[in-house]
């Protein structure tokens, strides 16, 4: 009971009431700076957001593509609805985390709040501590793409050490992390890239890039034991040839192959289910350590100021980037 009441008058100590945020309306975005602040419940703080990336699921989510999965999932809808990856401050007192630390995390991928506002209430399950070697912005863009890619990697590709990697995209906002955590994990990994990235991506960790205007994916010579697609553009039945015996195609949106996903059982070239719906305070705890010690490094494409928000939604649409897109939340 004390514990209860401690944590109810350290929030009604907090004076702000409104924020600002993006709001999405007959799919078009607004920002808005009339927004009530949220108030957090049992297994919650409530987090000012300091920045926040911005992906392609939130273009998909304001042309509608994601409608079905929020639907299916019976979430709860809210004015803010785009906004993945995000870094801040706490400001009350949760079981884990106390107010003044600094957190990055990924809440639900369909339910509840998403990061586009300065301040959003999250369970302490989908945070952790910011790795202590950068800032919020590098922070920011951190979560999703590597959360994603070693859940991938490890619980759906089983890789191992020696296991031989074709990742298809690997310059993007989850591309980069891909190259590195597969490198981390003694993988072999060939990266597809377009003009220009070759060497940006040889020196996060490719062993070998191929570029894919100057060659087709069904054109290349070799198999592999992971095939990663981050362009959500291949067709399981145009490239199954490149898999290994044991090999597993992983694509960036499952729901484009979902015959494929839900197959045949017996195929022993498989197709994966690249999707991680929430983040995780132990992996994104394991994720700040390798950033602290050197072994992963955060990517940032662009920055850009909230009230530019437009423009980074842009950007997003626009091919040839270089990691995350990262939008400042606060002001200070």
């Amino acid at each position: 009971m004390l514990r209860q009441s401690f944590k109810f008058a350290k929030y009604t100590s907090f004076k702000i009431k409104h924020m600002k945020g993006l709001v999405l309306e007959n799919k078009k975005v607004s920002l808005q700076d009339n927004l009530e602040v949220p108030s957090p419940k049992k297994d919650e703080v409530l987090v000012k957001v300091k920045y926040a990336s911005i992906n392609s699921y939130d273009v998909e989510t304001i042309e509608g593509q994601s409608a079905l999965l929020k639907k299916l999932s019976g979430a709860k809808t809210y004015p803010v609805m785009t906004g993945l990856e995000f870094s801040g401050v706490v400001e009350s007192d949760g079981q884990r985390f106390r107010k003044g630390d600094k957190v990055y995390g990924y809440p639900d991928l369909a339910k509840g709040q998403k990061t586009h506002q300065e301040f959003i209430v999250i369970n302490e399950n989908y945070i952790a501590l910011v790795p202590s070697t950068i800032d919020f912005s590098e922070s920011a863009a951190l979560p999703l793409g590597a959360l994603t890619t070693l859940v991938g990697l490890e619980n759906v590709g089983k890789i191992k050490e020696g296991y031989k990697i074709l990742i298809n995209g690997a310059a993007g906002g989850l591309g980069v992390y891909a190259v590195q955590i597969a490198k981390r994990l003694g993988a072999f990994v060939s990266a597809v890239v377009g003009p220009g990235q070759e060497q940006f991506i040889k020196d996060l960790g490719a062993d070998n890039t191929i570029s894919y205007k100057e060659q087709k994916l069904q054109d290349i010579n070799n198999t592999y034991d992971i095939l990663l697609d981050l362009t959500t553009k291949v067709k399981f039945t145009d490239i199954k040839g490149l898999l290994s015996p044991r090999g597993v195609f992983i694509p960036a949106n499952p729901f484009n192959h979902l015959s494929a996903v839900l197959g045949n059982p017996f195929r022993k070239k498989k197709v994966g289910y690249l999707m991680v719906a929430r983040g995780d305070s132990g992996k994104l705890t394991k994720i700040a350590k390798w950033v602290e010690e050197g072994k992963l490094i955060s990517i940032i494409d662009k920055t850009y100021e909230l009230k530019d928000y437009q423009h980074g939604f842009d950007r997003t649409r626009e091919p040839g980037k270089r990691g995350r897109i990262i939008m400042k939340i606060a002001d200070h």
